[in-house]
């Protein structure tokens, strides 16, 4: 028999042997880097041209879920920045589109306008922004309280709403940039009341002014890039009137030809000035330099915006993605010496995909094309049901106050019969989510009752408006397609495993994975999975 002496020397000694969990002591920062339109291919596409340590370090070292998907509809930035930090769809994080359409004022309302805040660090009232139309938590709401708010939070990305949407409600700050005249990064009274020294002392920099004095030409020789098309080609959309889509481009002489400084957003150094003011940020809050997590929210714009004017096809946007590589390794490296290797978690995603130009694939005989929603709208009052619409957008119907009952079922039962649409459905019927499947369920997870239309629908495959089209050159995102849902997501760093993830998973994993590797709450609305293959045991 043991006696109570043994019992207790036992105790002990298995005590002096045991392991905390991982989770007990987290990793000091969290950077969260969104590519704004990366699709998933444009890592295999280009993945001989890039570096050793930007893409391929994260691939090799890291974990990399290769068909993760958004599964809901719209596949637009800021709901895509809301769902992958809140680990939810629109249907709860409220985020439904960037430009939702308010019935009660006629017109459409953007989603981080708000009138009663006042621009810092500009007098521009475009700086009017902040999340109160956000209504679930975030990553970086959730670490506030599991810190007890000594974390801090910070966000950063040429859209405001790139970097407003990741820190939430509570998070310490957002910085987004102001073109025009001014080249800076600013924020608003959310946050706080004037720039903090080091954000004053960035702006001083005018790097916005130094990059625009450059030219633009490839990084790497011509044949070592992968695009099927010639330079010049009919599907793209130049960046100043008169020009040619081509390079090289001389972008001091296109600023003095009328432009201002918002042409940075679509060239790559649009992602260098991100990268500094990175640097600038982790330097100037001290992120990641003691004992308690903090988060970095870095969403790198210029891709979404140059794609919006060439598609996916285009030597410019190959050539924005090699320059980006670059910068992502500079990160690293900085991060490397900063924080210390092995004491961050980074993750990598895209906000959404992106399509190919349509008119490019239908001039290769594939399924694409435009639908005029003007037209779509002539086809339904030729059945009768076009005086009751108020408005048709983005995927949505709205109807007028006093259209007759049964309306909606009529007008979402013709949609479903025109040859352009690959699925209608009335807002009620959206509402039962738990009886829907494939782009009908995408559609739910997407519908919120009051921030949405009566009747939502989706284009067929490599089908967007015409409204959006500009006579066929550029393309759009916000399908429920693959080309627009599969984006990769990599974890790189400390508590990850190295591997590779075969199976489909979500973005809204995304943020009960870093919860489970930091040890904390999942933000209050999230309905995403943790991804065991991606934390180290």
């Amino acid at each position: 028999m043991r006696t109570p002496f043994a019992f207790i020397a036992a105790l002990l000694c298995s005590g002096l042997n045991a392991q905390d969990p991982q989770w007990a002591t987290p990793p000091k920062l969290v950077v969260g880097v969104v590519v704004d339109q990366m699709r998933v291919d444009n890592i295999y596409r280009y993945w001989d041209n890039y570096s050793e340590g930007g893409f391929k370090r994260l691939v090799r070292e890291g974990s990399f879920q290769r068909d993760a998907h958004y599964d809901y509809v719209p596949t637009f930035t800021a709901p895509g920045h809301a769902s992958i930090y809140t680990g939810t769809t629109p249907a709860r994080h409220g985020i439904v589109a960037n430009y939702p359409y308010r019935r009660e004022l006629q017109r459409s309302w953007y989603c981080a306008r708000d009138s009663t805040v006042s621009p810092v660090g500009t007098s521009d009232l475009r700086a009017q922004r902040s999340p109160y139309q956000l209504l679930a938590s975030t990553l970086a709401d959730e670490l506030e309280l599991r810190t007890d708010r000594r974390a801090r939070t910070v966000g950063i990305a040429l859209k405001d709403r790139s970097a407003i949407m990741p820190i939430g409600r509570t998070g310490d700050a957002a910085y987004w940039y102001m073109g025009g005249d001014e080249g800076k990064f600013v924020t608003s009274s959310w946050y706080r009341k004037e720039p903090p020294a080091w954000l004053n002392a960035f702006n001083a920099k005018k790097l916005a002014h130094e990059y625009l004095g450059r030219t633009w030409d490839l990084a790497l020789p011509r044949e070592r890039y992968h695009s099927p098309l010639p330079d010049d080609n009919p599907y793209e959309e130049p960046l100043g009137k008169g020009l040619r889509p081509t390079l090289p481009l001389d972008l001091a002489a296109l600023r003095k030809g009328g432009e201002d400084l918002d042409l940075l957003v679509y060239t790559p150094w649009g992602n260098t000035i991100t990268t500094e003011m990175a640097i600038a940020a982790i330097l100037g809050d001290s992120l990641g330099m003691d004992d308690v997590t903090d988060l970095l929210a870095l969403s790198y714009s210029s891709p979404d915006e140059l794609g919006h004017l060439m598609g996916q096809r285009s030597l410019e946007g190959e050539d924005m993605y090699i320059r980006l590589d670059i910068e992502l390794a500079r990160l690293l490296a900085f991060l490397d010496k900063q924080v210390g290797r092995g004491e961050y978690t980074l993750f990598l995603t895209g906000d959404h995909g992106g399509a190919d130009v349509p008119a490019y694939l239908r001039d290769l005989k594939g399924s694409a094309g435009y639908t005029s929603m003007k037209g779509l709208g002539a086809w339904l009052s030729e059945r009768g049901l076009g005086d009751h619409i108020q408005i048709i957008r983005q995927g949505q119907i709205y109807l007028l106050p006093d259209a007759p009952a049964g309306t909606a079922g009529s007008i979402a039962e013709a949609l479903n019969m025109n040859p352009d649409i690959a699925c209608a459905l009335t807002a009620e019927r959206l509402q039962q989510m738990d009886e829907l499947r494939g782009i009908a369920r995408h559609l739910a997870r997407g519908y919120m009752p009051a921030r949405c239309g009566d009747v939502l629908f989706a284009m067929q495959p490599g089908f967007y408006e015409e409204e959006y089209g500009n006579m066929g050159m550029g393309a759009e995102h916000g399908s429920p397609w693959n080309y627009d849902t599969q984006i990769p997501v990599i974890f790189f760093g400390k508590g990850i495993q190295q591997g590779e993830v075969l199976r489909r998973t979500s973005i809204t994993d995304i943020a009960p994975t870093v919860s489970a590797i930091v040890g904390m709450a999942l933000p209050n609305a999230a309905d995403g999975q943790v991804v065991p293959e991606v934390v180290r045991p």
